[in-house]
């Protein structure tokens, strides 16, 4: 999950595929692969293909519910939160609450992750060090009203695309010169299956930003249906390349113990250019991803405080560079904060987990949400809606129990929180979507 920030020029069909891929792919592709294997053994690329899946049909919920969210509210962009404001239209203010607080914790826990990810490529000594000054750097970034432009994501995405795309060839030729490694491997298992799907969601979860991107694309109508799934389905192949090489050169019981796959095989190629080849795309990839996830979170966070559902110190804001608007400032240096003590407390493995779980269940909510619609179009019938409900419920749910506990209690604690007092009464009517 690496994050884009809406374009000022709408884009055509291609931009916004691109676009997409470059909302997917993200730092999560150099560490996903571990935990996945741990869980799904060998029988990564079905785990693989079941999440793309599921990507797609909430993908296209996601899309259709922006659509009719910004028919009907011209003066809502889209955006991560469009499932937000629907579900307080849909199904009422305490569920807006809930799919806010969700939506809130999936971009602090998948900030977590990509800035571990960081600490452990770039700083493999003292990751946790690393991760911190990550976190750090880009809360400041973000405090300064410093906005992450197109031009930004394209550049990223070239650099870290062909860079996976190296190693993927050097995995390949360098899984014969392996020795056999002796031991138990990991035997798949239906459960193992989903399971390990469910942590690779995590890979494909920045379909959020294209699919609500709304306004930002020339005849949305027409060009997003396409786009989503062109973007899930390109950036899959990438995905599958990686799992598989990395199953040939590691076996997937040896690859489910490195925290850093991409890192050992890259040493093949002389004088540290592999090596550093993938430093530098980490960085580019977590940087600009933690760049957007924390103003997501920030901005979320302030608008929920705007609606109540959040203190209202959370909607404080000062003037940030000029032309950027005003930045949440209070909103944005908590999510800083929160992220620092997830790194530090948590391990790369549970935060994956978690974020994880907390993103399935936002996507529950938001095909929900769309199965509400009576605003309804051919490629996103109630079956499809029900299917993505259906499939994210069910990989959450295969997740270990420890980290759906702990992403439950997180919730559940905001949730009884918010109703312990009392709503204001709103002045301001909702449309019916």
């Amino acid at each position: 999950m690496s994050g884009i920030t809406q374009p000022r020029v709408p884009l055509g069909g291609f931009d916004a595929t691109t676009a997409g891929i470059g909302s997917i792919v993200g730092a999560g592709a150099f560490v996903a692969f571990a935990p996945a294997a741990a869980a799904a053994g060998p029988a990564l690329a079905a785990a693989l293909g079941i999440s793309a899946v599921v990507a797609i049909l909430c993908a296209l919920s996601t899309f259709q519910l922006s659509r009719a969210v910004t028919r009907r509210l011209p003066e809502d962009q889209g955006g991560d939160a469009t499932a937000r404001t629907a579900a307080r239209i849909l199904l009422g203010p305490y569920s807006g609450f809930l799919s806010g607080w969700t939506l809130v914790w999936g971009l602090l826990l998948s900030s977590a992750v990509l800035a571990a990810a960081f600490g452990a490529y770039v700083f493999p000594d003292h990751p946790e060090a690393g991760a911190v000054g990550a976190v750090a750097v880009m809360a400041a970034v973000n405090l300064l009203g410093v906005n992450r432009g197109p031009w930004a994501t394209r550049f990223i995405l070239a650099f870290v695309f062909s860079i996976l795309a190296f190693t993927v060839v050097v995995l390949y030729n360098e899984a014969p010169n392996q020795p056999v490694r002796v031991g138990a491997d990991i035997e798949p298992t239906a459960s193992g299956v989903l399971q390990g799907a469910g942590l690779l969601f995590f890979l494909f979860s920045g379909y959020t930003r294209l699919a609500t991107m709304g306004a930002g694309v020339r005849n949305p109508s027409r060009n997003l249906p396409i786009a989503v799934p062109a973007a899930i389905a390109v950036s899959f192949v990438l995905y599958l390349l990686m799992g598989q090489s990395m199953l040939a050169y590691y076996g997937a019981a040896a690859l489910s113990a490195e925290p850093a796959p991409l890192l050992d095989p890259m040493q093949s190629v002389g004088a540290n250019v592999g090596t550093g080849a993938v430093v530098l795309a980490v960085s580019a990839a977590a940087l600009g991803g933690l760049w957007s996830l924390l103003d997501s979170a920030g901005r979320t966070a302030a608008a929920m405080a705007a609606d109540r559902d959040l203190p209202s110190v959370f909607s404080r804001t000062w003037p940030g560079r000029a032309g950027s608007g005003r930045t949440p400032w209070v909103a944005v240096a908590a999510a800083g904060g929160i992220v620092i003590l997830l790194v530090l407390f948590a391990d790369l493995d549970a935060l994956i987990g978690m974020a994880s779980f907390a993103l399935l269940f936002y996507a529950a909510i938001s095909t929900v949400c769309a199965f509400s619609l009576k605003d309804r179009t051919r490629y996103a019938p109630r079956a499809l809606n029900l299917a993505g409900t259906v499939g994210a419920l069910l990989l959450a749910l295969a997740l270990p129990p420890l980290y759906i506990s702990l992403t439950l209690m997180i919730l559940v604690a905001g949730l009884v929180v918010r109703l312990s007092f009392r709503r204001p009464r709103s002045t301001k009517p909702h449309p019916t979507l």
